[in-house]
């Protein structure tokens, strides 16, 4: 009754969707119609998620604040602490180099210490690195503190910018999963915008001194430390399990740590003897939420930071989807976010000033924020994850090539400087900024389907790994073009490379097969719970008959 047969969608293998262990760890040692009954119970949002979700909310929104804050207080930043203009750059580059870098030990770390250690450990950092800005005002007002500040606050950036849809997963139910998912993921966005606009009422050029940096540095802090003292209330684990994904992912995560203690009791002599300790057969089953059956002897070996490595590469050589996927979220969003960066210097031959680059900057990092949740909510269950993206990446295509086509032909001279920014206002910030807000959290859930039962902590980073060092990549080629002093032929040359990035990121999405592996997993437990409440109903039936 544990076992069901489905085809591989990759080989055309006839094999077991999800073994035995992998539908419930627990459920075939219980087939008593009580054990069935309270997982029916169980089924249900803790009370305690809106604030779990709150929490990391505003962890998430504090450490954007930090990451671009400098970037709209620049010569003032310069001219205080005595910076070049590349260094003071690097002050928010040095968010995305530390995550192409070590986004795959953060993976490891939610592996071995839980969601609620992780949060914890990212909100200490955060506090950290907001209390170091303070040194450098009052004590040493040197740029090395700023870039010590940065480093603590960019491990805060590895562990949050790709956790919504692991806390969306084990906290919440089935039908609020989507919209959670979505509305702590645009936070990142929100932090960001708000950070390009909160410095600027601190500092400016009449507001440069030590006081009005305190001011901004205080501030930060404050919320920081706030966000830090909230993350104790956190419960450890939730008191139901919202789905039976997130049951079934909970109760193997248990199962896995449990046997790497014991491994190390008996490593270190102080483990239980030979005769209490659990079977073969179980350790086994621990990491059968990881592949096929031909792995499950890995178990055994020796657990290092580069298993998540391993994980990954294994998980990408049996799931070309989750390998497109990953393309399409480098090409998409790491061009997104490379191009935010570049926006002023392309604009500059155009007579867009710095201030109206940054607040269309901000409209393209929040204008779906309060929009995004909402439709995601509506389509709920109902939606289809891949119609959804392609339909987002071909308005991105074409939004970019319009944009491409009316800097190319519009009129020169700057007296039309005001036509340069509303087209821009209008094509990037808007529908671009658009874009941009729905298709992350819609990435974020549609490879937790694709990839299930592999853990949420490693899918989701791999997606942003790839669109950060896309970032990365495409920032220095971009700014390798337009040079110090851009041409309007330099800007055109770049908007071409967005249009090609755009459609490369496009067939990408095309090529991705849209498997729901969690959504069947979870119909399957469905019609196993419905199953074995039916027996016992027929059997009493038999007795009275």
């Amino acid at each position: 009754m544990c076992q069901t047969l489905t085809t591989d969608g990759l080989s055309g293998e006839v094999r077991p969707a999800f073994t035995e262990e992998e539908q419930n760890p627990n459920r075939c040692s219980d087939d008593s119609g009580d054990g069935v009954n309270s997982m029916e119970t169980r089924m249900k949002g803790d009370p305690w998620r809106f604030a779990v979700a709150a929490i990391f909310c505003l962890l998430s929104i504090s450490n954007a604040m930090q990451w671009i804050a400098f970037a709209s207080i620049f010569d003032e930043t310069r001219t205080y602490f005595n910076m070049t203009a590349v260094q003071v750059n690097y002050l928010a580059t040095t968010y995305v180099i530390a995550y192409v870098v070590a986004v795959f030990l953060s993976c490891k770390l939610f592996e071995v210490t839980g969601l609620k250690a992780g949060i914890l450990i990212a909100a200490t950092a955060n506090a950290i690195g907001a209390s170091i800005k303070l040194v450098a005002v009052y004590a040493w007002p040197h740029m090395i503190l700023l870039f010590l500040a940065q480093a603590f606050n960019s491990v805060t950036e590895i562990l949050t910018i790709a956790t919504p849809p692991l806390i969306a997963n084990r906290w919440f139910p089935v039908e609020e999963r989507v919209a959670a998912n979505a509305v702590m993921t645009i936070c990142l966005n929100v932090g960001c915008g708000l950070g390009a606009l909160i410095p600027v009422f601190f500092v400016s050029p009449e507001k440069q001194e030590q006081r009005h940096f305190a001011a901004l540095f205080w501030f930060q802090f404050g919320l920081c430390a706030g966000t830090f003292a909230l993350t104790f209330i956190i419960p450890q684990l939730p008191r139901q399990s919202p789905s039976y994904a997130a049951d079934r992912q909970q109760k193997m995560e248990a199962k896995r740590l449990r046997t790497l203690r014991e491994r190390q009791n008996r490593q270190s002599g102080a483990g239980a003897p030979a005769e209490t300790q659990p079977p073969l057969e179980v350790v086994e089953d621990d990491r059968l939420n990881m592949y096929d059956d031909d792995d499950v002897e890995s178990v055994a070996e020796p657990i290092n930071v580069f298993s998540t490595l391993g994980d990954t590469f294994r998980a990408m050589r049996t799931n070309s989807s989750f390998v497109f996927l990953s393309i399409a979220s480098a090409a998409e969003l790491g061009l997104i976010w490379s191009v935010a960066t570049v926006l002023p210097q392309c604009l500059v031959p155009f007579g867009v000033t710095g201030s109206e680059s940054g607040w269309i900057s901000f409209l393209n990092l929040v204008l779906g924020s309060v929009i995004a949740p909402i439709v995601m909510h509506y389509f709920g269950q109902n939606w289809r994850h891949k119609q959804s993206l392609l339909v987002i990446s071909i308005i991105l295509v074409v939004n970019v090539c319009a944009l491409c086509l009316c800097y190319y032909f519009g009129p020169s001279g700057d007296d039309h400087r005001i036509y340069y920014v509303v087209v821009v206002f209008l094509l990037w910030g808007g529908v671009a900024g658009l874009c941009q807000n729905f298709m992350l959290p819609i990435m974020f859930d549609f490879v937790v389907e694709l990839t299930f039962p592999m853990r949420e902590s490693t899918s989701a980073p791999v997606l942003t790994w790839a669109a950060c060092l896309s970032n990365l990549v495409l920032t220095v080629v971009f700014g390798e073009v337009l040079g110090e002093n851009p041409t309007r032929t330099d800007s055109a040359k770049v908007l071409l490379g967005t249009v090609i990035v755009c459609i490369i990121g496009c067939v990408a999405l095309v090529l991705v097969r849209p498997l729901k592996r969690r959504e069947e997993f979870e119909h399957r437990m469905e019609e196993l719970d419905r199953a074995a409440l039916q027996l016992p109903q027929d059997a009493s039936h038999e007795r009275v008959r």
